[in-house]
C-alpha cells in the first residue's frame, strides 16, 4: 500500500481486497461490539435499509440505526468483527464479515443473533442477498459461497466451483495486475490458484450476477443452484453491481471501470466514469438511475436512459464504500470517515 493511504483506508483495502487485518477477526469473534460514542465516525463499510430504518455496518462489529436517515445510533452486536454487508427483506436483517460471521435481525435491525462463523477462515464475506425471506446467499473471499433455505437457520458452505457448471478463459488483459490509483491491486491470484474473490452479487429479472476480481463473474438463472463462469471486458476487478429498475444491472470497480449489461453479462456496454478513483458502493434509484462512490470523495452519478456518467465529489468522504438514498437530492454515504450526509450541486 502506499504510504499517502490513511491508516483507517488501508484497513477498508485490506477489507475490499478479501484479506483480514492480523488479529482483527481471531480475536474478536465472540466479544461483543463495544458501544462506543464515536461509532458514527469510524469505518463503515455499508448501508442497507429494512421497512422501518436504514442500518449502517463496520468496522469492530459497529451497527448503527436510523429512522431519520440523519441521526444515528449505535446497537448492541454479539460480535466485534469487521462486518462488510448488509441485506434486508422487509424487517428481516442480515449482516455478514469476517470469519464468515452472519448475523440476523428480525425487528429491522435493532437487536442481532449470530447465526453462522467459522473461526480462523481464509478471508471474509463480502456480500449478501436475500431472495426473499427464506433463501439467500452470502459470498466472499476465495469463492466462498453459502447458501439457505430456511432464513438462515441453517448455512450450507461451500465454494463458488461446486456449482459452476462451465469456465471461461479468464480474460488477458494486462490491467490484471496493474495497481490502482487508490493503491488497489486488482488480483495477485488466478484460476491455478483458486477461486477468486467474489465481491458483489445482484439479481435482476433474469437471473443473479456476481462480479469478482481478476475480471471474473457468474450467473446463475437458476436462483443460484448452477453457475456460469463468465469473462468480462475489463481483467480487473468489479467491487460492486447495482440491479436497476429497467432490468439492467450497473457494475463498477477499480480504475473506476463501469460496466452494463442487460442481459445478464452476455454483452456488456462500458460506461466512462470520468475518473481511475476505484468505486466501492453504489445505490439504484428509480427510473434506472444510479449512485457509484469510491476513493478521494468520487462520487459518479448514472442518469436515467443514458450511457453518460456524470463525476461530482464530496471530498469530506474520502474513501467511501456505501451510499444511500435520502432523497433524489441527498444521500447518506459511509467510508472511512464515517457516515455523512452529500447533496449533488
Amino acid at each position: 500500500m502506499r504510504a499517502a493511504l490513511r491508516p483507517s483506508a488501508i484497513v477498508a483495502a485490506f477489507c475490499w481486497l478479501g484479506m483480514s487485518p492480523d488479529a482483527q477477526a481471531v480475536d474478536f469473534l465472540d466479544a461483543p461490539a463495544v458501544i462506543a460514542p464515536l461509532a458514527a465516525q469510524s469505518l463503515i463499510l455499508d448501508i442497507g435499509a429494512s421497512n422501518d430504518r436504514a442500518i449502517a455496518v463496520g468496522d469492530r462489529g459497529h451497527i448503527l440505526v436510523s429512522e431519520s436517515r440523519s441521526d444515528w445510533r449505535q446497537v448492541e452486536v454479539p460480535t466485534r468483527v469487521m462486518l462488510t454487508a448488509v441485506s434486508a427483506v422487509g424487517n428481516d436483517v442480515w449482516a455478514v464479515g469476517h470469519d464468515l460471521v452472519i448475523l440476523h435481525s428480525g425487528d429491522g435491525g435493532l437487536t442481532w443473533e449470530l447465526q453462522y462463523s467459522f473461526k480462523g477462515s481464509d478471508g471474509p464475506l463480502l456480500d449478501v442477498l436475500f431472495l426473499d425471506s427464506q433463501r439467500g446467499i452470502a459470498i466472499g473471499a476465495y469463492g466462498s459461497y453459502l447458501s439457505t433455505e430456511d432464513g438462515g437457520q441453517t448455512w450450507v458452505d461451500g465454494l463458488i466451483s461446486e456449482r459452476t457448471r462451465k469456465s471461461a478463459a479468464p480474460a488477458d488483459d494486462d490491467s490484471e495486475d496493474e495497481l490502482a490509483s487508490d493503491g488497489l491491486a486488482s488480483t495477485d491470484m488466478g484460476d491455478d490458484v483458486g477461486d477468486p474473490h467474489l465481491n458483489a452479487i445482484a439479481r435482476s429479472p433474469d437471473g443473479l450476477l456476481i462480479v469478482a476480481e481478476a475480471g471474473s463473474a457468474f450467473r446463475s438463472t437458476d436462483d443460484g443452484a448452477s453457475w456460469e463462469r463468465l469473462e468480462m471486458p475489463y481483467g480487473g476487478s468489479m467491487f460492486g453491481a447495482l440491479a436497476l429498475d429497467n432490468g439492467s444491472i450497473l457494475t463498477f470497480g477499480l480504475r473506476g471501470n463501469v460496466y452494463r449489461t442487460a442481459d445478464l453479462g452476455q454483452t456488456w456496454t462500458s460506461m466512462d466514469s470520468g475518473t481511475s478513483a476505484s468505486l466501492f458502493g453504489g445505490v439504484a434509484l428509480s427510473g434506472g438511475r444510479a449512485v457509484m462512490v469510491g476513493a478521494g470523495g468520487a462520487v459518479v452519478l448514472a442518469p436515467a436512459g443514458s450511457n453518460t456518467l456524470k463525476l461530482l465529489s464530496y471530498p469530506d468522504g474520502g474513501v467511501m464504500s456505501a451510499v444511500a438514498a435520502v432523497s433524489d437530492v441527498q444521500f447518506v454515504v459511509g467510508g472511512e470517515n464515517g457516515i455523512g450526509t452529500y447533496s449533488p450541486n
